[in-house]
């Protein structure tokens, strides 16, 4: 289940960090650009719908991430088949996912006697990263996604502010960027033998920011 769970979370990740990225732009060029937020002015319904399109993906995917009693693969279920699975990612599964690459292979044993070979307790050692997080989720982004974006609660209607207020006490990047590290980190015990341990990686805003400023170039020179 390992190599389909963590399919599925990168591909999670990925559609979090491209929403947030999207957002982030939406929310902050136009005020820097004045022929960029004149053109939003000429179909502003159309961007703010857009706008609020990505924040709505972004929250309901860390839902789907960190929510624990929902139907979708979580970072918990995801860590879990790591821990069930282990012999996954010993150095015999090791050599045998290596010996299905092309080519001769004279480094090959020298390369499996240096490769880590986890166990259990390697993986346990992750869930103090996972819990923390996990912990920002349900204080900060919880709220949101209960109250505005999956259930729109009667109580909160026409007092959404504080609810956006109060996620001022969390980082959104640094989720972001937790969830790319905890990625690859699985990524690299599998594929390589490496140790795995969180390596303070960080999504790479420029790759996403990319396509997002050329449409907004599009669109300002239309």
């Amino acid at each position: 289940m390992y190599r389909e769970y963590h399919e599925l979370f990168s591909n999670e990740v990925y559609q979090a960090t491209a929403a947030y990225v999207f957002w982030n732009k939406m929310q902050n060029e136009p005020a820097k650009d004045e022929k960029l937020l004149e053109a939003f002015n000429k179909s502003p319904l159309s961007w703010i719908v857009i706008r609020h399109s990505m924040m709505l993906s972004l929250i309901m995917t860390l839902g789907r991430i960190f929510d624990i009693d929902g139907d979708s693969v979580s970072i918990d279920d995801l860590i879990k088949s790591c821990i069930d699975d282990v012999s996954l990612f010993s150095k015999v599964k090791l050599r045998e996912r290596k010996m299905m690459l092309p080519g001769e292979k004279p480094w090959l044993d020298e390369y499996i006697n240096n490769a880590y070979e986890p166990r259990e307790k390697d993986f346990q050692m992750l869930r103090p990263e996972i819990n923390k997080y996990k912990k920002i989720y349900q204080e900060y982004y919880q709220p949101l996604r209960h109250k505005i974006f999956a259930h729109s609660d009667k109580q909160h209607f026409s007092n959404t502010n504080e609810l956006w207020e109060a996620t001022k006490g969390a980082n959104m990047e640094d989720m972001l960027n937790f969830l790319e590290d905890f990625k690859v980190t699985l990524q690299m015990v599998y594929d390589n033998g490496i140790k795995p341990e969180l390596q303070g990686r960080k999504f790479d805003k420029e790759w996403f920011s990319k396509d997002i400023l050329a449409l907004f170039d599009r669109v300002r020179n239309a």
